[in-house]
């Protein structure tokens, strides 16, 4: 396969409010959809629709949401293999996403009932040897770890993007010096701005790189949201993406989109970093004109929007 992804997986409920939450008020909830999500899973589908072949190791439960999580899949074309199903008394993996009138979003993980995270013994870790590329988001981050040294030790391409703000990662039980060794395994680093922020304890691009080039040589690329993307490459060249100006309904999956077309234009197909780049920006804009994380497009309806906007 080209992508295999050890990485998140779930349903999204998506409800557009009239506002975000706010301490000590109130939102009113406009209209709810349930739809498919999971960042990293995500990622994986913007991949597919680009034509690359995916496959994933993750796990579900045994409820029906579980069962629509790999229909899903199935429908998709993602390798689902690697999908361990964990008996016992547990809910499929879920996220609350507020979505407000400028698409702007807040995410809201649920951990009732939530399955433990998926242990190297139970993953098929096996499935690297097939992939020419493996996408991590520290989706359980132990597990990243393994599959990183693994698919490092077998020469292929590592990507890693910290989808989450730095406490969440935390959360998972790894501490800071974790998520700079994990680094040393890595071919493409693209965290979000709340993890690098945080981690690196600068709001300025350049404190950040700082940071970043302390424990890794490698591509670094950095979603800015409305501000568009950067990236430097090994020689530390800066190049710059403005973002695609847009009417954006949902903004949810649109960092995912950004980095399954990157992973596909730039590692696959083989496109140079600042035409890959753009592309990835557009695609991304693309995913933010419709509801869910899944809206991201084909070749074909990427290629028809940049020609139209």
């Amino acid at each position: 396969m080209n992508i295999l992804g050890v990485c998140s997986i779930a349903v999204d409920t998506i409800c557009q409010v009239d506002h975000l939450p706010i301490k000590d008020s109130f939102c009113n909830v406009l209209s709810s959809e349930r739809l498919q999500g999971g960042s990293g899973t995500n990622v994986l589908v913007q991949a597919a629709k680009l034509g690359a072949s995916t496959g994933v190791i993750t796990q579900v439960a045994q409820d029906a949401d579980s069962d629509w999580i790999m229909d899903n899949l199935a429908r998709r074309g993602i390798d689902s293999r690697g999908v361990v199903r964990r008996p016992g008394e547990f809910d499929a993996p879920s996220c609350l996403i507020y979505v407000d009138p400028h698409g702007e979003k807040m995410l809201v993980v649920s951990r009732e009932h939530r399955l433990p995270p998926l242990e190297e013994e139970r993953a098929d870790l096996s499935l690297i040897e097939e992939a020419d590329i493996v996408y991590l988001d520290l989706n359980p981050a132990e597990l990243n770890m393994a599959a990183a040294q693994r698919a490092h030790a077998a020469g292929k391409k590592v990507v890693i993007n910290f989808q989450e703000d730095l406490e969440s990662i935390l959360s998972q039980g790894v501490d800071r010096t974790f998520l700079t060794d994990i680094l040393a395994y890595v071919d493409v680093f693209a965290p979000c701005q709340e993890a690098i922020r945080a981690l690196s304890g600068s709001d300025e691009l350049s404190g950040q790189v700082e940071f970043i080039r302390r424990y890794y040589p490698g591509l670094i690329v950095l979603t800015l949201g409305a501000q568009g993307v950067v990236a430097y490459d090994e020689r530390d060249r800066e190049i710059r993406i403005p973002a695609v100006a847009i009417e954006a309904r949902d903004t949810t999956g649109a960092g995912d989109s950004f980095i399954g077309s990157f992973m596909v234009s730039h590692l696959v197909e083989h496109m140079d970093l600042k035409a890959a780049l753009w592309y990835s920006t557009w695609c991304a804009a693309y995913t933010c004109l419709d509801f869910g994380a899944q809206a991201s497009p084909t070749a074909e309806q990427v290629q028809r929007f940049m020609e139209s906007v």
